[in-house]
Order: C-alpha cells, then structure tokens, then sequence
C-alpha cells in the first residue's frame, strides 16, 4: 500500500454526499450540509503502510485506529476496506472540517489475520498511540479478542465483522454497521423450503465468522423441520476439498449452505461442479470480484442473502449512492472494491459522523451515547441503531448468480 495523504485540492463539486442525513431525521433521508469548512484542510499525516508500520499521531488530531489484516489470506479484502476508510475521512474533512471541527488521522495497522497479533495491535493503539476511536477490522475472531480490551478503556469501535455471535458479550463499546450474517437464514431457509427441499448440508471454517454462520444456519434449518445429513469443516490455506465434497454427496442433501472466507468459496464452487454435485447451493455472503473471475459459469445457480455485492462499474449498481460510492472508489483508487467490506467501512466512518454530531462531542463516552440515536441511509439501505443492541441491521436482499453476475431476485 502506498502512503496516502488528504486530497485538499478536492473541488466541492466532486464531494459525493452518498446520503449524509440530517441527525434528528428519523423517518426519511434528508441533503447533508455539503458547506466547506471555514479553512482548508491541510494535508493529514500519512496512514500507514502496507505493512502497518504506522506513524506516531499528530498533534491537534482526532486519531482513528484502523487495524485491518493487511497480510495474510484476507489481505486484499483488508487492503479495499483501508482504501475505503481512507476515502471516509477524506471526505469528512474536506466537507465538514473533520468531527465537529476537529480533523482526523486515520492510522492504519496490520492484524495480520490473527487474534494474536490482533491483540498486539489493540496495545499499541491503546497505549503508544491513545487512540480516540476504532473503525474495527472486518475480521470478527479479531474483534472478538480485543473487545474486552477496549470495553475496559471506554474506546467507541466501529466493527465490520459478521458473525452472529460477535456481540454476544454485550459490550457496550463495540456497535457494528456489518450485516449479521445470523439475520439472513430465515429468508435463506425459507428459500429451501420453498424449492421443496428438506434435507441439507453444511460445509465451514473453523475461524469464528464462518464456524457461527454455519451453528445459526443449522439451528435455523432444524427449526424449521430440516435434516442436516452431513457436516464438514476445513481450515484457512486448504486448497483441496475433495475429501469433504465426496462426503457430503454420500448423503445426498438437497442443498449445501457454504459458510467458507472468500478466497475458499470459488475453489469449494469448482470442486463441487467437477464432481457434479446437483443439490442446491447457498453462500454465505456476497462474492468477490476475484473469486466471480475464479469460479465463473460455475457460479451460476448459486444463491445469497446479503445487502450488498460486488459489481464491475458504478452504473451496474440500482442504488444512486451505491454509484456515487463506487464512482468515486474507482476515481480515487482506479479499480472498483474488491470486497463488499468497503461498503462496510464507509457506512461505519459516516455512523460515527453522525454520532459526533449529535453528541456535539468527540469523546468516545459521548459518542458511545449518541450511537443509539444514529439513523441514516447507507450503502446498506437504512442503518438504524436505536434498536439498543449496537446493531444496525443492513437490509438484506435475496440474490441468485446468473451469467456471473449477482441478480437480485427478492
């Protein structure tokens, strides 16, 4: 990753509101206050590196700790949610001056795909560099193993994970704009259900994002009178799935929900076409753009509920602030997200806007506060955290991959 610094030569007719609402609105989104801060903005320090040798912060700053794993098997997704955080606060300081005024560093830190170093990571932030708030990875074992860290220090975190099971501690610090990967199986099983289908499968990882996708998908199915037939696991770096997919197809289901990590997905997708498994086939999540140019055709078929996807140029997009959005990723970065955690990372940079807003504070127990009065349009459909338990509950979509290409059909 190169070093970035603000754009403050940005002309104000490029600013892309993406629907910025006015904080008291909670029925409709309103046109943000697009007025440009009564002095420039200087240029912000660098980020970080690719490696997340990150700079000391700067004086006068509002400082925001990005640990993103920017190594690893989930170094590309990490490397588009950065630029996308980045993009953030470009954008926030441009337009509005930073936070109440205050404008903000992101510094950026490597996880490395770990909970381990995720851990190390959280220390320096908490210690060296007294950050004020975290736009937390989108890894949610990682977030998991920091969250009693930054409950103890009062720290506001963004968190981007997925998994059902990530807020089950009940910290008060930690609010997520992510999909819950939990909410979609009711829509996903009743999908099943009405296919005719009534015997499934399930293969996962054992990371906890995809192991707690796959426990919500199986309790989800049992409930609603689904037999699971077979269960399988495999761990991060495996290639070859053969053993698992010839397992499953001995217990005939009618379909297999795939609860894998994104690079997994199109190498499980093509094995199980070349042992022509005929079952339906659900995924967890919204696909790539690597892994749509891995799979291909052999995609086709296969179903997910999800708000978002990946798409190849802004205008596939329906939604006009998802092509705002995207236009201005591309403009920024010159290739569209990899990764639908980008979306993710705008959406939590612009909650917690919101919530300095309200709050009329930049301190995290203000903030904190003020989360739950956050409601506005996102990439995500309306993100609505007043609901108390520091979820924001994206809408979730029914789509179905038809000539490689995501279709929504529901």
């Amino acid at each position: 990753m190169k070093k970035f610094k603000l754009l403050a030569a940005l002309l104000l007719a490029m600013v892309l509101v993406l629907g910025l609402v006015a904080c008291g609105n909670d029925d409709a989104p309103a046109t943000a206050d697009t007025a440009a801060p009564d002095a420039a903005a200087p240029d912000a320090p660098d980020a970080g590196d690719d490696n997340g040798d990150a700079p000391p912060p700067a004086e006068g700053y509002l400082i925001i700790g990005n640990p993103q794993p920017l190594s690893g098997i989930n170094a590309q997704v990490g490397q588009t949610t950065t630029n996308a955080a980045i993009m953030a606060v470009e954008h926030i300081n441009e337009v509005y001056g930073g936070f109440n005024g205050q404008l903000i560093q992101l510094i950026n830190y490597d996880d490395q795909n770990t909970p381990e170093v995720a851990v190390q990571v959280a220390q320096r932030m908490l210690v060296d560099d007294q950050v004020d708030l975290v736009l937390g990875t989108l890894l949610s074992s990682n977030l998991m193993a920091t969250g009693d860290m930054f409950e103890e220090a009062g720290i506001l975190v963004m968190g981007n994970g997925t998994s059902p099971t990530l807020l089950i501690e009940g910290w008060e610090t930690m609010f997520r704009v992510a999909p819950n990967n939990g909410e979609a199986m009711p829509a996903l099983i009743g999908m099943a259900i009405d296919n005719g289908w009534s015997t499934a499968a399930l293969i996962h990882g054992l990371d906890d994002a995809t192991r707690s996708a796959g426990e919500a998908f199986t309790e989800a199915a049992e409930g609603a009178g689904i037999t699971m037939v077979a269960t399988e696991t495999y761990i991060d770096g495996d290639v070859d799935f053969a053993g698992q997919i010839a397992s499953i197809m001995a217990a005939d289901p009618d379909f297999l929900f795939m609860s894998t990590n994104g690079p997994t997905f199109p190498l499980v997708v093509n094995q199980l076409r070349l042992m022509d498994f005929e079952g339906g086939l659900f995924f967890r999540e919204s696909p790539t753009a690597d892994a749509i140019a891995i799979a291909g055709q052999n995609m086709d078929g296969i179903m997910f509920v999800y708000p978002y996807n990946v798409y190849d140029y802004p205008e596939q997009a329906e939604d006009p602030l998802m092509q705002e959005f995207l236009a201005r990723y591309y403009e920024r970065w010159g290739e569209m997200p990899f990764h639908d955690a980008a979306y993710r990372a705008w959406d939590a940079m612009m909650a917690m806007l919101h919530a300095s807003r309200i709050a009329g504070s930049n301190d995290s127990a203000s903030m904190i506060e003020a989360m739950h009065q956050v409601h506005f349009r996102g990439l995500g459909g309306y993100l609505d955290f007043r609901g108390g338990d520091n979820e924001a509950h994206p809408q979730f979509r029914v789509w179905e991959m038809q000539g490689g290409r995501p279709v929504a059909v529901g």
